[in-house]
């Protein structure tokens, strides 16, 4: 199901009901879309509203929405929700016009950029590779301007940048609860965010935050070039319950996050620099598993976004596909 929205997604997934509410830190909307064969939109820091108690959730890295079955619906509720709450530090310049609309615009021609190089330096799964590559084609037929390209950023410095997520979980559960919870109870690495959160230090935190800007940076310069960025949104199919191994005591929570992002390095990027980004269920492994492909743009576009995602939904339609064991 992917996680941390995974059961949001499954429900959505198997029709129990039309959306559900996820939130994405570090990937948590993107990733079940992608193993679930949803849309998963995750917005810009300000498009919707955290607040009114969590203005600023994750030092502006998470960010409140859903996963969808449609573009259309993904459209229909951002219009729904799309106003920051009254003093949120993180704004969105307002659309121009309704989503909704947008999604049946032509957006013109594009600048896009596909890749499949991960910049963490892990491997990506040729089946998964194959549907980036397979989805910018679509976007050239369609009409746009594809090269491809490699975004340069520094993966170590997007761990960094995630343990500011880590600890921001840490520092909730300790300040919140009306009791500390009992060790005993918890995953290996449930009790190493909260040991390490407790040891964090204001430096950390200065520290962290100065790999966010080294992610920022490259980013912001990337998007003045291309008006879009393509790429896997997971390096992997969709993994088997345990693969990620939670309850490893050898393991901290940097050593944890690199982990994770050896299976999705393509995601957590774009909460540290606050980029919008979509995943679409574009793709089907012979073993009929889902695969998502990420579709990222300038802060403030999901307009942008949302138009070329109605384009692509619109060339390679998902709403009534199947996997092959399936049996109705």
């Amino acid at each position: 199901m992917g996680g941390s929205s995974g059961g949001a997604a499954a429900l959505v997934a198997a029709g129990a009901v039309p959306l559900a509410h996820a939130n994405d830190a570090g990937g948590s909307i993107r990733v079940p879309a992608s193993s679930c064969g949803l849309v998963g939109l995750k917005p810009s820091p300000g498009r919707t509203p955290c607040g009114p108690l969590g203005g600023e959730v994750a030092f502006g890295q998470l960010v409140e929405f859903a996963v969808t079955r449609t573009v259309r619906d993904t459209a229909h509720l951002l219009d729904a929700v799309c106003a920051p709450a009254v003093g949120d530090k993180y704004q969105a310049p307002p659309p121009v016009r309704p989503c909704a609309e947008a999604i049946r615009t032509d957006p013109g021609r594009l600048r896009v950029a596909p890749t499949t190089s991960a910049w963490t330096g892990g491997s990506v799964d040729a089946q998964v590779a194959e549907t980036t590559v397979t989805a910018g084609k679509v976007l050239e037929w369609i009409g746009h301007t594809v090269a491809e390209t490699r975004l340069d950023v520094d993966g170590e410095a997007v761990v960094e940048a995630a343990m500011l997520t880590a600890v921001t979980t840490g520092g909730a559960v300790l300040r919140g609860a009306p009791r500390r919870p009992d060790a005993s109870s918890l995953e290996a690495v449930s009790r190493r965010v909260l040991s390490e959160t407790e040891a964090f230090t204001v430096l950390d935190v200065m520290k962290a935050m100065e790999a966010q800007n080294r992610v920022t940076r490259p980013v912001g310069r990337f998007f003045q070039d291309y008006d879009l960025l393509v790429t896997p949104t997971l390096a992997r199919l969709p993994a088997p319950h345990g693969t990620l191994d939670y309850d490893g005591p050898h393991r901290s929570v940097r050593s944890w996050l690199s982990r994770i992002f050896t299976h999705g390095p393509f995601t957590a990027t774009f909460n540290a620099s606050g980029n919008p980004a979509v995943s679409l269920p574009l793709g089907q492994s012979v073993e009929g598993l889902p695969i998502g492909v990420q579709l990222v743009a300038a802060h403030g576009r999901e307009d942008l976004l949302l138009q070329v995602a109605a384009q692509l939904e619109q060339a390679v339609p998902w709403k009534d596909r199947q996997p092959p064991a399936y049996v109705g």
